[in-house]
């Protein structure tokens, strides 16, 4: 397998564990170079020049949350199209579904480490450029998309671009920032208020309302640090108990069910609100995302929307806000 953009390495050695690899290969220009023999990460970044490196036994290509990252999708796509119409091999990519983002009204996904969002069409369509076809599915709850690509015979026909997902955005989110800022002022007066989550997510929604006091993280070593930016601490979910945090905000709906269960278990009275799932965590606040059509594409032109967040350092953070 070849990965373009690996970080350390964390997902080829998951799958070095599971007996799935007979070898690998990575490139991403922040890891540190290691040669283990059947895996190698190189420290450099993937293009035209360094394809040389990847050895003939390569039969599938991998790059999981790193075209988000690039500010030039078509300079990142081009080496990588190259090589897999020349082997005639698969691409395999994840990122971060827009469709979800503007769906759900989650003005806490825009921030200025991810500069290129995708829905299933508007990555066909990018991909057809370069000579490329794919089939798109749905994974993690709906907040990513998983793209399988392989050599084209033919370019795809033009995608046409619908925008009532980015209208429906753009006409509900200062509404849901709005309806937040006043139920964390609610909340704030009944005690200390912490979001649950110290990644992307948190990070901005903690930019946004200024009375949230904490943020609660499992990752240890975050705990004891503070949010970019805004400054909150974070805490395990002991020292947020024990600092008497009343109500805490779920940043992702993908992990509720868990959290609620380990707050039960700690047996600790606070109250627990779902970001976008607040009907079922609190029925006195309907989401706004009920509101917006469920069919279309992203927007040819999104307007500015938040001002820019840094997110966490971590790169794991990133890839599960």
């Amino acid at each position: 397998m070849l990965e373009i953009g690996c970080g350390k390495g964390e997902f080829i050695d998951l799958l070095d564990q599971l007996n799935a690899l007979d070898s690998a290969l990575g490139f991403d220009p922040s890891a540190t170079p290691r040669n283990d023999g059947s895996i190698r990460i190189v420290s450099n970044y993937f293009s035209s020049e360094t394809m040389s490196e990847v050895p003939a036994t390569v039969n599938v290509v991998c790059s999981r949350h790193t075209i988000e990252h690039i500010s030039d999708p078509r300079r990142f796509i081009a080496p990588i199209a190259e090589l897999v119409r020349a082997r005639k091999l698969r691409l395999f990519l994840e990122t971060p579904d827009v469709s979800w983002i503007l769906d759900h009204v989650a003005f806490e996904d825009f921030f200025y480490e991810h500069c290129s969002l995708f829905s299933p069409a508007s990555m066909a369509r990018l991909l057809s450029e370069f000579g490329l076809t794919c089939r798109t599915e749905s994974v993690y709850n709906g907040q990513y998309m998983w793209t399988e690509a392989w050599p084209a015979t033919e370019r795809h026909a033009d995608l046409p671009h619908v925008l009532e997902k980015g209208a429906a955005f753009r006409a509900h989110y200062e509404a849901e920032i709005g309806s937040w800022r006043q139920k964390t002022a609610e909340l704030s007066q009944k005690g200390p208020l912490a979001i649950w989550g110290a990644a992307s997510k948190g990070v901005t929604f903690a930019l946004l309302m200024d009375k949230v006091s904490y943020a609660i993280d499992l990752n240890e070593a975050k705990q004891n640090c503070f949010l970019p930016v805004s400054g909150k601490p974070i805490l395990s979910p002991a020292a947020a108990r024990e600092t008497g945090v009343r109500s805490i905000i779920i940043m992702n709906p993908n992990y509720a069910e868990e959290i609620r269960q380990l707050t039960r278990s700690m047996d600790w009275d606070v109250e627990l609100l779902d970001l976008h799932n607040q009907d079922q965590a609190n029925q006195e606040w309907p989401s706004l995302s009920t509101c917006l059509p469920t069919s279309g594409d992203l927007p040819s032109v999104m307007p500015p929307i938040l001002p820019l967040a840094p997110a966490s350092p971590s790169s794991s953070s990133m890839n599960r806000p």
